[in-house]
């Protein structure tokens, strides 16, 4: 995404980056995050760090009649203490002392993440990222718009939260995938009425295709996901001026296969509808392209 110029020519200036509380320590993961964050530094951009579960695997030696075994231990559904996340925080924020938005738990609420029935954890890491960085813009949870068969009711969730917490965060964040999907904005409204705070649509987007999900209830293609991401742009963020800001995800596709499929250039490398939308938007907006970077934004024909 850094490279092309298809996005540079659009002037977007905020990315998000979705990554593991312990990203830093676990060797495979700690290069991919240097490098998509100096890629970003390099660009001039401004990035929000959502923080999310560890997608570390830790092995140990047990015996099982009497033979030695290698026994695998997954830690995505193990919340790390306050002090262990405090710590990591730290560890990144001196690597990366020019990032300063952070999302304190990815999709909080939903049965996915063990954060779920776990709110005072949650509020704790909340007040400890607000106490190491004053300066920084802190997230206080990001929910996901499931259904109560999937998770918690974000607003169930949020008050629980604001009584753990003992206070009214500043800014909280909405996975709005679902209902933008179907084209309403109930959630968005809920979570409006429930908080005080400013909201960021921290991911969302016109989905495409994903594994395993054929009667969705509304349209995966190309062509659906464009008035989805039209509906984002121009509706669900006019409600109200505290919906701050709108991060579509993502940026382009890997292959024809692909697990999950919201993207706005196709696994071709084809700029799909959804790309003339936000390119449109964003001229009406004021954001004009910059043509002399590349020609391919609808605005610059």
């Amino acid at each position: 995404m850094f490279t092309d110029p298809r996005f540079l020519a659009l002037g977007i200036r905020y990315v998000r980056y979705d990554m593991s509380w312990d990203a830093l320590s676990v060797s495979w993961e700690r290069p991919q995050v240097a490098a998509w964050m100096n890629a970003a530094k390099a660009d001039g951009l401004s990035v929000l760090v959502t923080i999310d579960h560890s997608r570390n695997t830790l092995h140990r030696q047990v015996v099982v009649n009497g033979v030695n075994k290698t026994e695998a231990s997954s830690q995505s559904r193990v919340l790390p203490s306050v002090a262990q996340y405090v710590a990591a925080f730290k560890a990144f924020r001196a690597q990366f002392p020019w990032v300063t938005a952070f999302a304190t738990w990815n999709e909080t609420n939903c049965y996915c993440e063990v954060s779920f029935n776990h709110v005072p954890r949650i509020a704790a890491y909340y007040l400890a990222l607000r106490s190491a960085c004053a300066t920084c813009t802190i997230l206080a949870a990001e929910f996901l718009d499931v259904s109560r068969s999937s998770g918690l009711p974000m607003t169930t969730w949020a008050r629980q939260f604001v009584k753990a917490a003992g206070l009214q965060p500043q800014y909280w964040g909405l996975n709005d995938y679902e209902e933008a999907n179907h084209l309403v904005t109930t959630s968005a409204r809920q979570l409006l009425a429930t908080v005080q705070g400013a909201i960021w649509l921290a991911e969302t987007g016109g989905i495409v295709n994903r594994y395993g999900i054929v009667n969705a209830g509304f349209p995966q293609n190309a062509a659906h996901a464009a008035i989805v991401d039209h509906y984002l742009l121009s509706t669900i963020g006019a409600l109200s001026p505290r919906i701050q800001r709108i991060y579509l995800y993502e940026w382009d596709a890997k292959t024809p296969r692909d697990g999950w499929d919201s993207a706005l250039i196709s696994y071709t490398g084809v700029p799909r509808p959804s790309y003339a939308v936000l390119a449109n938007t964003l001229n009406a907006w004021g954001i004009r392209p910059k043509c002399t970077i590349s020609r391919v934004p609808p605005t610059c024909t």
